[in-house]
């Protein structure tokens, strides 16, 4: 229902500007002078329809937006411009139509005039949320409320026959005194509403702002518009000229659109960047039009004497300009300050991240401080802020977060750095057509040599917490290689445990028993015993022997210590049930390095054995001080299970590396190798690459 009657105002608006247009064109041509200057047609009608368009769109999308109703209310403007178009047709140009009702017409279109102005400046007071900055501004309200009330009890007290459009009323002086009370409380309304914007734009950050630069610079051009309208015919000395009324017009239009723009889609543009370049400009022509027009040629005749010397007026000139130079740049400082905002105060920059340096040390918070300060300082699109940690990761911190990378601009990348240390880097990104200028670089580079020592601190912070989290990594890993290596022994007393109790003693278990009987039988028997007694007793003492001697092997085989590794693991190859092939130099065949090196490379390879699908190829080499055993086979396991292996070669003091594919692995344990003379052997040979 609130939506339709939203729309409702812009139907009015319609039929309101189609019946002022007729009666304008009944009365006088639309392209006259009188048309454009004194009613303001088209752009008044144009802008009464904006107000009732915008301001439907914004309570279709929010109904409960105040914003948007006032601006419907500020649509009956149009309903005013009829009126007055239609007694105008009858009073000056004998339209259809009674000069009674003509004149009460003109007496009744102020009625809806004036709220509909008043409905303006109830919006310059709450934009863009739709509340007044403070409750302190309720009077700014009550006062232009107020003015609209005595206003319109003046009209009110006005005789209708006497109103004329354009002329003052000539009713009693009661009428007259609550019509200019009236007038000086919209007024004081008006300039309140001024003030409220100017408030909220100096406060006002990021989205918020660039809303209010779209309200500020339509109340703006309006400002001028009136300024313009007072002023051209005091200059021209002709009154109601079309281009004293243009710019006017041409605000009154802008107004909606800016206002809607505000609160539905601000990101539209880079309206920042188009009101600093429009106050730039504005602040120029004004030194120009002042300075180089009234002061210079003052100057120049006060200086020439009042003669007509071209060259020394020409000097005046000259001098008088180069005084005005300087304020070039406060006029640039004047038109950041107004357009960017805290952006333009480089000291207040530096100040406030000065304070943030303090608050936030950790590189957690310091970053994204860093970030927001220099984005902010220099009103850049986003800012990335980077640490380089020597032992760690690197950090990095971006302000705006969520802000899309393909923006069109530039970039600028300036070093930390903090007593000759490279520390990291501050990132300014700038908008498209806002390029980064000499000072607010300057800026930037201030601000990263504030943060060198706060970056020096949280390096040495992000470097002390990856120490910390390597130790704790690295505590951790040896917790879990002592579990590792307690199952391992666990593990390995119950295999021997299993093998002896399955091997060994089904052989040793009913000897006891059967040297007993033989030992009754030796008594009683004269004959001694034969082999046929002694062979079974023999044959399970040999079959324990090779059973235990084969389960030792596993252990520790006593052929490593005797003969070396090369000859261990040919014999472990070589092993009944076991398939594979050793590979090794003939200078390396003899060669004998560290006891704890050797028995590392021997159970990985024992232990690859029987991970491995066979045949398993074992390549072995000692270079340059290195024991290099590689293991290769077809992998039958999903994965390869090295904890315990790595335990071991850790433990020597050497690597292990896996290289798997789809059906084959490839292990390489690297194992420092120093050599040694076995016992009861020579000094092994030395290759001359050895």
């Amino acid at each position: 229902m609130r939506v339709r009657l939203a729309w409702a105002f812009v139907g009015i608006a319609v039929v309101a500007i189609i019946l002022d247009t007729m009666f304008t064109a009944a009365h006088r041509s639309l392209l006259s002078e009188a048309t454009w200057a004194d009613h303001g047609w088209p752009l008044t009608p144009l802008a009464s329809l904006g107000c009732a368009l915008m301001g439907a769109l914004i309570v279709s999308r929010h109904p409960g937006q105040r914003v948007g109703w006032l601006l419907c209310a500020a649509s009956l403007l149009s309903v005013t411009l009829a009126g007055e178009a239609y007694s105008i047709w009858v009073l000056d140009g004998e339209g259809p139509g009674s000069p009674y009702w003509a004149h009460r017409i003109a007496w009744a279109a102020p009625l809806l005039g004036w709220p509909a102005f008043v409905a303006l400046i109830m919006v310059f007071l709450i934009v863009p949320d739709g509340h007044l900055l403070s409750p302190r501004w309720r009077w700014a309200v009550g006062a232009t409320v107020a003015g609209l009330v005595l206003h319109t009890l003046g009209s009110l007290m006005s005789p209708p026959a006497d109103v004329v459009y354009g002329e003052q009323y000539k009713g009693s002086s009661t009428a007259t005194v609550l019509l200019t009370v009236g007038y000086l409380l919209v007024a004081a309304g008006l300039i309140a509403s001024a003030v409220s914007l100017l408030v909220r734009l100096r406060g006002a950050r990021d989205d918020a702002r660039r809303q209010l630069l779209w309200i500020a610079s339509s109340a703006t051009f309006l400002a001028v518009g009136v300024v313009v309208i007072l002023v051209v015919p005091q200059v021209q000395g002709v009154e109601g000229t079309w281009l004293a009324g243009l710019p006017l017009r041409l605000a009154q239009v802008a107004v909606p659109v800016c206002v809607a723009v505000a609160v539905l889609r601000h990101r539209l543009l880079e309206i920042d960047l188009i009101i600093n370049r429009a106050i730039v400009l504005a602040l120029a022509a004004a030194v120009v039009g002042v300075g180089y027009v009234l002061v210079v040629v003052l100057t120049g005749s006060v200086v020439s004497g009042g003669t007509d010397s071209f060259w020394l007026s020409l000097l005046a000139t000259a001098l008088v300009a180069t005084a005005f130079q300087p304020l070039r740049s406060r006029v640039l400082r004047a038109a950041d300050r107004l357009a960017f905002g805290a952006a333009a105060a480089p000291y207040e920059a530096l100040a406030s991240f000065s304070l943030r340096l303090g608050e936030r040390p950790d590189p957690a918070g310091l970053l994204p401080a860093m970030a927001q300060a220099t984005a902010e300082a220099v009103n850049a699109h986003h800012a990335v802020v980077r640490l380089d940690v020597e032992h760690g990761q690197d950090q990095s911190a971006r302000w705006p977060q969520h802000c899309p990378d393909n923006w069109g601009g530039s970039t600028t990348e300036v070093p930390i750095v903090h007593g000759g240390l490279p520390l990291g880097s501050v990132t300014v990104a700038m908008a498209p057509g806002h390029p980064l200028r000499a000072r607010e670089h300057r800026l930037v580079v201030d601000l990263a040599e504030q943060a060198g020592l706060a970056f020096r601190n949280a390096r040495l912070t992000a470097e002390l917490f990856g120490q910390v989290d390597q130790l704790r990594q690295r505590t951790d890993e040896l917790a879990l290689s002592r579990m590792r290596l307690i199952d391992a022994g666990d593990a390995e007393r119950s295999r021997l445990e299993r093998a002896i109790a399955g091997q060994v003693i089904p052989h040793l278990a009913t000897m006891p028993e059967r040297l007993r009987r033989l030992a009754r039988s030796a008594r009683t028997e004269d004959p001694p015993l034969g082999p046929a007694q002694l062979e079974p007793l023999l044959n399970a003492s040999t079959s324990a022997l090779e059973a235990l001697r084969e389960i030792t092997r596993g252990v520790f085989p006593a052929q490593l210590a005797r003969s070396g590794l090369s000859a261990a693991l040919r014999s472990l190859l070589a092993r009944e049930g076991t398939s594979g092939q050793l590979l090794v130099a003939d200078e390396d065949a003899g060669r004998r390095v560290d006891a704890r090196a050797e028995a590392a490379a021997y159970f990985c390879v024992a232990e690859l054995a029987r991970e491995l699908a066979k045949p398993v190829v074992v390549r072995l080499g000692v270079r340059h001080g290195e024991l290099s055993v590689e293991v290769s086979g077809e992998n039958r396991l999903p994965e390869l299970d090295l904890r315990h292996m790595r335990d071991r070669v850790d433990a020597a003091g050497g690597s292990i590396a896996l290289t798997a594919s789809e059906s084959r692995a490839v292990v390489k344990v690297s194992l420092p190798a120093t050599e040694r003379v076995a016992a009861g052997l020579p000094l092994a040979r030395r290759s001359p690459g050895g």
